[in-house]
């Protein structure tokens, strides 16, 4: 049985059991930890997940993985679910990449997509996100022999996203409502849109009247 390794921030951030049951349940064994194992090739795959500090010489390694939602090279660092809404992109993409000693710069293993409909916003895409970074795990797991993955080196132009603060969710009172809808589409409950009226800040949150269903058309593409 292969084994699997996820590298948390914290243990707060494990918080995808449903998935890891329904996907990956009897096809490996899964341990997790805040620390990098001393001897990686003990695993056939780790996981560095939403993982943000920095780890040195990791390059060499061929055998961890990091998801970014982007297509990459367009998106490295901060935000992604939230450019991608605001930035009204077409659609939505998971790349599983090789960690390497530069963010979000490794060779690509996998990718998935799917199309960005109206209904969608960033809260629903967090919650497939997650759930796709598992059924990316499984594919990898089923495709890959052994601890040695291999990808394609990542090409074209490669854009950068800055790390966001408090004060960018804010809404201009004086712009059109329509101009505003990519902000309020991209924000989530835990960093909300607001206003400021009369000394007064007032917090948004949207929801469509009808859950979005799972994407039926997400596609899963190897690079290898």
């Amino acid at each position: 049985m292969k084994k699997i390794f996820f590298l948390l921030n914290n243990f707060n951030e494990f918080t995808f059991s449903e998935y890891l049951n329904k996907y990956l349940r009897n096809l490996c064994s899964i341990s997790f930890g805040d620390i990098l194992p001393e001897n990686t090739n003990e695993y056939d795959l780790i996981i560095l997940w939403n993982y943000r500090k920095i780890l040195k010489n990791i390059g060499e390694k061929k055998n961890i993985v990091v998801f970014h939602s982007t297509n990459l090279p367009e998106g490295r660092g901060w935000a992604p679910i939230f450019y991608t809404v605001f930035n009204k992109n077409k659609y939505f993409h998971i790349t599983g990449i090789l960690a390497d000693n530069e963010v979000d710069s490794g060779d690509i293993i996998i990718q998935a997509k799917f199309e960005i409909k109206p209904e969608y916003t960033a809260k629903y895409l967090r919650i497939w996100d997650e759930e796709i970074c598992i059924i990316l795990i499984k594919r990898i797991l089923e495709h890959f022999q052994s601890n040695k993955l291999t990808g394609k080196q990542q090409t074209g132009i490669s854009s950068y996203h800055p790390k966001r603060i408090v004060q960018d969710n804010e809404i201009n009172v004086d712009c059109i409502f329509k101009d505003q809808i990519p902000l309020l589409r991209a924000c989530e409950n835990k960093f909300p849109a607001f206003f400021i009226f009369d000394k007064v800040k007032y917090i948004i949150n949207i929801e469509p009247e009808v859950k979005p269903a799972f994407p039926e058309d997400l596609e899963i593409t190897f690079y290898n």
